[in-house]
């Protein structure tokens, strides 16, 4: 059945029903006569019936988040596009000091000769309550499974980065964070242990102060609550960023406490002010103590896995440590197609030291040049005690060239050593092998080429290097 346009104009406008329809949610435009009949959505958010008339013939005072969607909602109607159009926007109030969801229906009830219409009659409903309603049953449902999740990572893996990263993870689904870290409270420091959005190099040996000043960070540790810092730069003096190039502007602190002891923190940084409040500190309440169960026992898994690949002596890797992360790194040299350098150390003579001044000055000798091999390499080259008297280290990422440089610091290094002034300190002898690795390469055959060049230095005098290489110039004589 057809509307007749002037007999809703009349219901709207001019009869005693006016203020009746005013007071309800239904709007009414009639654009010949340039009238309209606003509601009382509308005018509980300040708009009048020459308002409305203006948003219909502009644009919808809304969110700019939602204003493509609020002119395409004119757009159709105004060009004969649809005659009916429903969605739903974040109105502003009139004086623009709020927004509000609100649910837009319109339906075209006359249209003249040009398709332009005449007539339109439409609903307005505040729909706020019960969107924020439905976002926070949603926001609680995730909360939910981010907890069932987190419970799940604890017993899934004891790796510790693995489980660092699953935390992440989850954490990112409820709370906003550009970068964060996990500090071990060692002693009177917190140290940190794991990033996630940082490169491993600006990570390396950083730690803060755990007590002695006042920041959000100390605090959070002695009162063992979680801290909130909306500006970095004005509440938290002293704040040191591992990133050159990232300067947080929001900062959040959760105390890891794990059987009523403080173990560390968990530290959220958000390149934006403002950007914690309490429903953060609420969620990550009903967390922390999976957070910390997770990570003390991954901690826990870790350092016995360290012990398991450490030589109890000299405090280097062991076979098991070479088995293990050593083929590791040999793989990942292998993946990005990068050189790798193998040094095969034996300490010349260890035998006639045993014998002419005992076991323990053996040992002796065995731990100091330990220490002078992990003080001649990099942090992310590998040392390992072969067994007695050998040592292997692995270099990633050095050619031949380089690997011989090492070699040869090292070796100069221990021949100028002294323990005690009436004891002779040993010399030793280095094997050296590198190239790129070919997938079909295994870490023992660079081991056992590099084995083989310390036995060429062996049988050429000892205290020497030697290189397993048909290039000549390779060759050390020492």
């Amino acid at each position: 059945m057809k509307i007749d346009a002037s007999t809703i104009r009349a219901l709207f406008v001019d009869s005693s029903l006016s203020k009746f329809f005013s007071e309800t949610d239904l709007f009414y435009i009639d654009f010949p006569s340039k009238t309209a009949c606003s509601c009382y959505t509308l005018r509980y958010f300040g708009y009048d019936d020459d308002d409305l008339l203006n948003m219909a013939s502009g644009a919808l005072p809304v969110h700019f988040a939602d204003k493509e969607r609020a002119d395409m909602f004119i757009r159709r109607l105004m060009a004969n596009e649809a005659d009916s159009a429903i969605d739903t926007f974040r109105l502003a109030s009139k004086d623009g000091s709020s927004y509000r969801w609100v649910r837009f229906s319109a339906k075209v009830v006359t249209r003249n000769e040009e398709g332009k219409p005449e007539a339109v009659i439409g609903h307005v409903l505040d729909v706020d309550d019960l969107i924020n309603s439905q976002e926070e049953i949603r926001n609680r449902l995730v909360e939910i499974d981010t907890i069932r999740e987190l419970f799940i990572s604890i017993n899934k893996s004891l790796d510790f980065e693995e489980t660092f990263t699953r935390v992440i993870e989850q954490l990112h689904r409820i709370i906003p964070f550009e970068r964060a870290t996990t500090q071990s409270l060692v002693n009177d420091r917190l140290v940190v242990i794991a990033g996630f959005g940082y490169a491993e190099k600006e990570l390396e040996g950083l730690s803060f102060p755990a007590q002695g000043i006042d920041n959000p960070a100390v605090r959070a540790i002695r009162e063992r609550k979680i801290a909130i810092c909306n500006n970095v730069p004005a509440e938290f003096p002293g704040f040191i960023s591992a990133s050159k190039d990232f300067t947080p502007l929001s900062w959040l602190g959760i105390p890891l406490v794990y059987e009523d002891k403080v173990i560390g923190l968990l530290a959220l940084d958000d390149k934006d002010p403002n950007a914690y409040n309490d429903q953060h500190v609420r969620v990550v309440s009903a967390l922390s103590d999976y957070i910390a169960v997770a990570l003390e026992h991954a901690q826990k898994h870790r350092f016995v896995t360290r012990q398991a690949m450490t030589d109890q002596l000299t405090g280097l890797a062991n076979r098991y440590g070479l088995e293990t992360h050593g083929m590791e790194i040999f793989q990942m040299a292998t993946d990005q197609d990068q050189s790798i350098g193998v040094l095969m150390i034996d300490i010349d003579h260890f035998k006639q030291i045993n014998d002419a001044y005992g076991h323990a000055y053996g040992d002796t000798v065995l731990k100091s040049i330990a220490q002078a091999i992990r003080a001649q390499i990099r942090n992310k080259d590998y040392a390992v005690r072969y067994g007695g008297e050998e040592f292997v280290v692995i270099l990633p990422g050095l050619g031949t060239r380089e690997a011989l440089i090492v070699a040869e610091r090292l070796r100069i290094k221990i021949a100028q050593m002294t323990i005690e002034k009436d004891r002779k300190f040993p010399t030793v002898s280095v094997g050296i092998y590198a190239a790129i690795p070919g997938t079909l390469d295994i870490l023992h055959e660079f081991i056992h080429r590099a084995d083989l060049a310390l036995y060429a230095a062996k049988e050429a005098g000892r205290n020497r290097s030697r290189v397993w290489s048909t290039n000549p110039e390779f060759y050390v004589n020492g």
